[in-house]
Formats: C-alpha cells, sequence, structure tokens
C-alpha cells in the first residue's frame, strides 16, 4: 500500500485563489506491473495512459501471464468520481520486447465515442486498433468486452492507400490528444509518432474525424543526422497546437541492436531546447516569432536549420534529457520541465514563454531541498525518472510533480509557483517518501473543470508490483472560501 504521508508545508494564497492543502482522496489499483528489467508502464512519453471522458476514467496497462517472458494489454475503466474498476485484457496479442519504449497509448473521440488504441512500438510496424462507435459516449450501454474491438492492424483506417513502408514502419512514440473545438473543422483526435530509429528519425500527424477515418497531416518536423524528443503537443485556448523539443545526434549503429531501453545513441547526444506552434491543426508551423518555417501543404517540415526554434542553445553532454514535460497555462504561457548540467551540478530547469512572447530560463532553487522530506531539488540525474508539470485550467499556478531520483528512492513531491512570483516562487505544496516507483503520469481531461472534468488530480504511478491511480484533491479555491 501507498504510503499516504499528507506533508502539508504551507497555506499559500495566489490572487484568484487559494491552494489549502492537497489532499489524498484515494488510492485504487489497476493490476500487477510485470517485473520486467525495464518498465513497460508509466513512460514520461505515454500520452496518455489515463483519460476521462463523459463521467468515465479510463485507463491502459501491460500486465503479466503465467509466462514471464509475455505480456498482455489491459484497458480499464470506471464510473467518476469513485467507481470500481473493470475491464478485460486483450490475449490475441504477446508483448515479449523488454524495451521500455513499448508502451500503450490511448486517446478518444469526443465526436463517436471510439477508444483508440496503438502499443508495443519501438520502431517496428504500426499496433493499432479502435473499438466500435458509441462505447465512450453510451459506456452504460455497452458490454465493456474486448469483443468491442477491432483486430490488430499495421495501418491507419482511411489511409490505405499510404506506402506502408514509408508512414507506418520503424513506429515509435504514439500519442494521442483530443483537439478542441475548431471552427473550421470536425477533428476531434490527433496522432502523433516518430518513423525512423534515434538519430534519423522524423514525426508525423494525422487526425481523426468522428464516424470518418484517419487523415494524413503530414511529416512536421524532419531529422537531418538528428531527430527530435518532443516533451509533449497542447492546445492553447485559442486551438493552437504548441510544441517543444530537444535534438538528438545521429550515431552510427549499424551492426548494433538498438531494439533496446538505451541504445549505443544515448541522452548525452541531446541538445537544445526548441519550440513551434501551428495555428491550423499542424499544417502550417511558426516559429517565436511568427515566421513561417513549415508547410505540410507543400511537403515542407521544420528541420534542424529552420530560423527560430532554438530558444536556449544546450550543448552536447549538457544534461538535458529527452521528453520530460511541457504544459500551457491559461494565459497560454508554454512551460517546459527539463534538466541540465551547464553549471555543473544536475539540476531541475523552468523554461517558460510569456504573453510577450519572451523565453526565461530558471533553475530549480536548491534551497528548497531543505525543506523537502525527498531531497528533491537536489536529486535529479542525467537518466533519473521525468517529472510532469500540470497548470489546472481557470488558475492561475503551476505544479511541478516531480520523482525522487536518489538511488532506490520512491519519492514524489508537488512544488507550486505563480505568475506573480515570475514563476521563481517556488514552494512545496506536498511529498510521499515513497510510493512513485517509475515517471508519474496525470489525466489531463479530469483535471480540466472547463470541459468536463471535475477537477480532481488523478496520478498514474507503479507502486511496487502494483499499477496503481492516486487521486488528489487540489483544494483550489476561489479567494475567501
Amino acid at each position: 500500500m501507498i504510503s499516504v504521508a499528507r506533508i502539508i508545508l504551507h497555506v499559500i494564497s495566489f490572487g484568484l485563489l487559494s491552494v489549502h492543502a492537497i489532499q489524498t482522496l484515494n488510492i485504487t489499483k489497476l493490476g500487477d506491473d510485470p517485473q520486467t528489467i525495464n518498465r513497460l508502464n508509466g513512460e514520461s512519453f505515454q500520452q496518455d495512459a489515463l483519460v476521462t471522458f463523459n463521467g468515465f476514467q479510463y485507463a491502459v496497462l501491460w500486465v503479466p501471464t503465467a509466462n514471464l517472458s509475455v505480456r498482455n494489454a489491459a484497458i480499464r475503466r470506471r464510473s467518476l468520481p469513485d467507481g470500481d474498476w473493470q475491464g478485460f485484457v486483450f490475449t490475441d496479442y504477446n508483448q515479449t520486447d523488454d524495451d521500455g519504449h513499448d508502451i500503450i497509448s490511448l486517446g478518444i473521440s469526443r465526436g463517436d465515442g471510439t477508444i483508440h488504441l496503438i502499443w508495443d512500438q519501438h520502431d517496428n510496424s504500426l499496433n493499432y486498433r479502435s473499438s466500435s462507435a458509441g462505447v465512450a459516449t453510451n459506456p452504460s450501454a455497452v458490454n465493456f468486452t474486448a469483443q468491442l474491438f477491432s483486430p490488430l492492424s499495421d495501418f491507419l483506417p482511411g489511409l490505405e492507400s499510404l506506402d506502408k513502408n514509408v508512414h507506418f514502419i520503424n513506429v515509435t512514440y504514439p500519442r494521442f490528444l483530443q483537439i478542441p473545438v475548431l471552427e473550421d473543422s470536425s477533428a476531434d483526435l490527433l496522432l502523433e509518432m516518430r518513423v525512423g530509429q534515434a538519430g534519423q528519425g522524423d514525426d508525423w500527424l494525422y487526425y481523426y474525424t468522428p464516424e470518418k477515418n484517419w487523415t494524413l497531416i503530414g511529416r512536421y518536423l524532419e531529422g537531418v543526422n538528428n531527430n527530435a524528443y518532443i516533451n509533449g503537443l497542447d492546445f492553447s485556448t485559442g486551438g493552437v497546437l504548441q510544441t517543444t523539443w530537444t535534438y538528438r545526434d545521429y550515431v552510427n549503429t549499424t551492426g548494433q541492436d538498438v531494439a533496446v531501453e538505451a541504445g549505443p545513441n544515448g541522452p548525452e547526444n541531446n541538445h537544445d531546447m526548441d519550440y513551434a506552434y501551428s495555428p491550423d491543426l499542424g499544417f502550417t508551423w511558426h516559429n517565436n516569432w511568427g515566421q513561417i518555417i513549415g508547410d505540410l501543404k507543400v511537403e515542407l517540415p521544420i528541420v534542424p536549420a529552420s530560423a527560430g526554434i532554438t530558444m536556449f542553445g544546450i550543448p552536447k553532454y549538457g544534461g538535458i534529457l529527452n521528453q520530460e514535460a511541457q504544459t500551457l497555462d491559461g494565459q497560454n504561457r508554454m512551460h517546459v520541465l527539463n534538466r541540465e548540467n551547464t553549471t555543473g551540478i544536475e539540476q531541475w530547469y523552468h523554461y517558460w514563454r510569456s504573453t510577450d512572447i519572451d523565453w526565461t530560463r530558471t533553475p530549480f532553487p536548491l534551497s528548497l531541498a531543505a525543506h523537502s522530506i525527498n531531497n528533491i531539488t537536489r536529486t535529479p540525474t542525467v537518466i533519473g525518472k521525468r517529472g510532469k508539470l500540470v497548470s489546472p485550467p481557470g488558475f492561475d499556478i503551476l505544479l511541478a510533480i516531480l520523482p525522487s531520483n536518489s538511488p532506490n528512492s520512491t519519492g514524489l513531491s508537488i512544488l507550486s509557483s505563480t505568475p506573480e512570483g515570475h514563476f521563481q516562487d517556488w514552494k512545496i505544496l506536498w511529498e510521499i517518501s515513497s510510493g512513485c516507483g517509475w515517471e508519474p503520469l496525470f489525466d489531463r481531461y479530469r483535471l480540466n473543470m472547463e470541459d468536463g472534468g471535475d477537477g480532481v488530480l488523478s496520478l498514474y504511478l507503479i507502486n511496487g508490483t502494483d499499477v496503481v491511480v492516486m487521486d488528489l484533491d487540489l483544494q483550489l479555491k476561489p479567494m475567501g472560501v
């Protein structure tokens, strides 16, 4: 059982809200975590493992079988706020590679209620399946079983005419993201994935239209003797798609096995912190100053030499990790979490873009470690567990969810900062000394009270041999309440 220590160190007021404390509501088990060398559940790039829609929460995970070399995919759902988990295991596919890239990603179409899954991807052919329509829009009316889902496919439905050897082989890092309601599009689900191996891959975008199928947007990040590792994808309140990334340079791996957790081309070859945005669902891309740097309608992707994409030059061996975290706050400021050793010590860093499109780069204060049961701001390592950033919609506050990187530690800390403090007034809000054995994930949709969520922060955690969901009440209230 997770140690549910409620370490409430501060009562802090922030303009329009007051954070009185963070309280643990409940902790529920999704299933057993496979005891592989490399984690198959709970990786930072898993977008998403936990999704709330229409009063239900859905979760995906790999579960062990009687054969220690084989895992099966499982999906769970529960009615919110505290219903029991129910679900099933897909027994028609055996996962056998002990490779931490091979997560399961989950997306849901609001328009037709289809559930979309992609799994077990590291430089291999696409593994995609989806449910029949109405499963998520009318959940009480369906018997939630594997029979609701299509057979596995090595292409996206609707794109049968595309060359599989170009678009659907060597796939890694699939990510889904719900598309906000847009005036000029009925699409409601975005898919991003890398095609090609580390140091040589390109990133592609697709969108799903309810009751229709998938449509190719195009290749938006092209590697040139390198590849981009994105920190995430987020839509602003105005429907502008934004992303940040670091590059990893190519290392010749001919004759070597690259389908492993960390191949011969590792994070030491990462460099720079880059940014771009698209006002039209990924077809046209702009740099920080609004200049067009990519036009997918004429097959012109962003490349490493594109003007104005590098916000901070960070050298190779500079300690920056790939795929840590990003988020947009209510004022559409982009926030990025990563780490560097450019001052001689590995530290978490916060990079953020102001409403005036200026960027700021500051380390998390080492002084906070003295007030942390996890010594949290002094623990990051070059390849340690990655954290998350959260900006609860409707509240002007930024939260950093940081897993301890100390040896054998499973501690987890939540820190906060505010725009009034120029996002340098970091404080510790909540901590547990154990229970987070790998990288924390969260349900972005449940948190969003402006779009059907209830404001609860649901964390997806690995606790020993269990995959669990921990629900936290952030106690965000209007001032004076």
